[in-house]
C-alpha cells in the first residue's frame, strides 16, 4: 500500500512538472486562456497549492479581470499558514506590479504590512509608492524602518533613493551598500550611483557606476542577447519583406474589416520622447491614451501567429490571414483597450504609445489598415546613452540588451532601421516628430501631432504636467513628465563622447538617415 502512494505521489509530482514547463511556454506565448486551462489542471491535482492561485490570479489581472484575480490572491492568503500569509500577500502584490492599475499591487501590499508590518512588507509597499509617485507615503514608511534601528541594506537604499538632494551623504551610503551580498541591491545601487553622478556632472564617476552595476548582471546578457536577437530578426522579415504592393492589398481591405476604428500607433524607439507626447496628446478631452500595454501583442498579433507552426514567417502569417480572422483580432484589441483603460474609449481617438511595437508597424497595419502612426525621433547617441544609463534590475528580454553600449546600439540601429525601411517605402498614414524640435517650441508641435491626428486644438494640452500628476505614468520618465518642459537632455550625448566612439559605426545609418550625421 504505501508502495503504491508513493508511486502515486511521484506519478503526480512528475504529471505537475511537465505542465508547469507547458505553462511557462504558453505564458511566453502570451496565451493566456491556455494558461488558465493548463493551471487549472495543476491545481486538480495539488488542490492545496498556493503557488497555483497565485498564478491563476497573475492571469486574470493581466487579463484586466482585477476582481478574479483578487479572488485568487485571497484563496492562496487564506489557505496559507497563519505565519505565511504577510509573505503570500507580498507575494501576490509583487506579480500586482505586472497589472495596468497600479492600485492593486498597492492594496495587497499595504494588506501586507497590516497582516505583518515587518521589513519585507513594509519596504516592497515602499518600493511600489515609489514607483507611483506616492513619495510622502513611501518616505514614512522608509522612516519607520530605519528610525527603528533595524540595519537593512534595502531601506538605505530607498531613502537614498528618496533624499538624492543630499548628494555626499548618499554617495557615502550607496559606496558602503556596494558591497552587499545582494547581486540585485548592488546592481540597483550602482544605477543610483549613476543617475546622481550624472546629475552632478560626474559622467566619468557615472559610467564607473554603471559599469560596476552591469557587471553584476551580466551573467545574464547572453542568453538574453540572443533570444532577443532571433525575435529581432524574424519581426524584422516583415519590414524587409513587405512589399508596396502587398500593403495597398492591405489597405484595400479596410472597408471589409468593420467600422474604421480611430487609432494611432505612437512609437519610436524607448527614451525618444515618447512619454511626454503621450501626455501631451492624453490631456486632450477628444483623445485617450493607453502607455506602454501588450495589448495589441496578446490580444491581436500574437492569436493570429499562434495558428501557425512555429517556424513560419510573420509576413506569410499576416498575408494569410482571413478577414474573419481579422475581424476576431480588432474587436479583441479595443475590447482590451476598453478594460485597461476602465471605460470605454467610444468615440474619441485612441493612442497607443508603445514603442516596443515599432517593429510591429506591418502587423499594424494589416490588422487596423486605418491606423495614424507617430514616430518619435531623437538623436541616436541620446537615446543610446539614455537607455544604457536606465535603471533595469532584473533584467529581461529587452533591456537585457542594455547592459553594454554595442548591445544598445544594435537594438536602437535594428529597431530604427525598421521604422526607416517601412516609412521610406510603404504609403503609411504618418508623421515624425523629432525631440528637439519639440522642446524648443512644445506648441507649434503639439499642434502639429494634433492636426495629423484630425483633432482640433484644445489649451489643455499646455497644461499636460498637471495633468501627469494625476494620472499613473507607467514609463521610468514618469517624474519627468510631471514637470514643464526643458532642454536638459538635448545632447546629452556630448559629456559620454569618448564612450559613445565604438558604436558610432553601428549608429551611422540611423543618424545618416534621421538627419542627425
Amino acid at each position: 500500500m504505501k508502495g503504491r502512494i508513493r508511486a502515486n505521489k511521484l506519478h503526480t509530482a512528475a504529471r505537475v512538472k511537465m505542465l508547469e514547463h507547458e505553462i511557462n511556454a504558453a505564458w511566453s506565448e502570451k496565451d493566456l486562456d491556455k494558461s488558465l486551462d493548463l493551471l487549472a489542471s495543476v491545481l486538480k491535482l495539488n488542490p492545496r497549492s498556493i503557488s497555483t492561485r497565485l498564478l491563476i490570479g497573475r492571469v486574470h489581472g493581466v487579463r484586466y479581470e482585477y476582481d478574479h484575480a483578487l479572488d485568487w490572491f485571497d484563496q492562496a492568503v487564506e489557505m496559507a499558514p497563519q505565519h505565511e500569509r504577510g509573505d503570500t500577500l507580498i507575494r501576490a502584490g509583487k506579480m500586482a506590479r505586472l497589472f495596468f492599475d497600479p492600485s492593486v499591487a498597492e492594496t495587497l501590499l499595504e494588506d501586507a504590512v497590516a497582516e505583518s508590518p515587518a521589513l519585507p512588507a513594509k519596504l516592497a509597499l515602499a518600493e511600489h509608492l515609489i514607483r507611483i509617485r506616492k513619495i510622502e507615503q513611501a518616505r514614512v514608511l522608509v522612516d519607520e524602518v530605519l528610525g527603528a534601528s533595524i540595519k537593512s541594506p534595502e531601506a538605505t537604499f530607498l531613502w537614498c533613493r528618496l533624499n538624492e538632494d543630499y548628494f555626499a551623504e548618499c554617495e557615502a551610503r550607496l559606496m558602503d551598500l556596494m558591497s552587499s551580498e545582494s547581486g540585485e541591491l548592488k546592481a540597483k545601487v550602482g544605477y543610483q550611483l549613476a543617475k546622481m553622478r550624472d546629475q552632478a556632472g560626474d559622467y566619468d564617476g557615472a559610467m564607473s557606476a554603471l559599469v560596476a552595476a552591469k557587471d553584476v548582471l551580466m551573467p545574464a546578457r547572453d542568453l538574453i542577447v540572443q533570444n532577443r536577437a532571433n525575435v529581432l530578426v524574424r519581426q524584422r522579415d516583415i519590414a524587409e519583406g513587405l512589399s508596396a504592393a502587398q500593403h495597398k492589398t492591405w489597405q484595400r481591405q479596410v472597408a471589409e474589416l468593420g467600422d474604421p476604428a480611430r487609432l494611432a500607433l505612437l512609437g519610436g524607439h524607448p527614451r525618444s520622447g515618447t512619454t511626454l507626447l503621450e501626455q501631451i496628446l492624453d490631456s486632450h478631452p477628444d483623445i485617450v491614451s493607453a502607455e506602454e500595454s501588450e495589448n495589441f501583442d496578446m490580444f491581436a498579433f500574437s492569436p493570429l501567429v499562434r495558428m501557425h507552426p512555429p517556424s513560419c514567417p510573420l509576413l506569410d502569417i499576416m498575408e494569410s490571414c482571413s478577414v474573419g480572422d481579422l475581424v476576431t483580432s480588432r474587436r479583441s484589441y479595443l475590447g482590451a483597450m476598453d478594460r485597461c483603460i476602465g471605460e470605454e474609449v467610444g468615440a474619441r481617438l485612441l493612442v497607443d504609445k508603445n514603442p516596443s511595437l515599432t517593429l510591429l508597424v506591418p502587423a499594424f497595419c494589416r490588422i487596423f489598415p486605418e491606423t495614424k502612426f507617430i514616430a518619435m525621433i531623437r538623436d541616436p547617441r541620446d537615446v543610446v546613452i539614455s537607455c544604457y544609463m536606465q535603471s533595469f534590475v532584473p533584467v529581461s528580454s529587452v533591456n537585457g540588451n542594455y547592459l553594454t553600449l554595442k548591445d544598445t546600439a544594435n537594438e536602437y540601429r535594428q529597431v530604427m532601421g525598421a521604422w526607416i525601411e517601412v516609412a521610406g517605402k510603404l504609403e503609411i498614414d504618418k508623421i515624425e516628430i523629432h525631440y528637439e524640435d519639440m522642446v524648443e517650441d512644445l506648441e507649434a508641435h503639439a499642434r502639429k501631432a494634433l492636426s495629423f491626428l484630425g483633432v482640433d486644438w484644445n489649451d489643455s494640452v499646455m497644461e499636460y504636467d498637471r495633468h501627469a500628476r494625476e494620472k499613473v505614468v507607467r514609463s521610468p520618465t514618469s517624474v519627468a513628465v510631471t514637470e514643464k518642459v526643458h532642454k536638459r537632455a538635448k545632447a546629452r550625448w556630448k559629456n559620454y563622447e569618448k564612450h559613445l566612439e565604438p558604436v558610432y559605426e553601428t549608429l551611422a545609418p540611423c543618424l545618416k538617415a534621421l538627419g542627425y550625421e
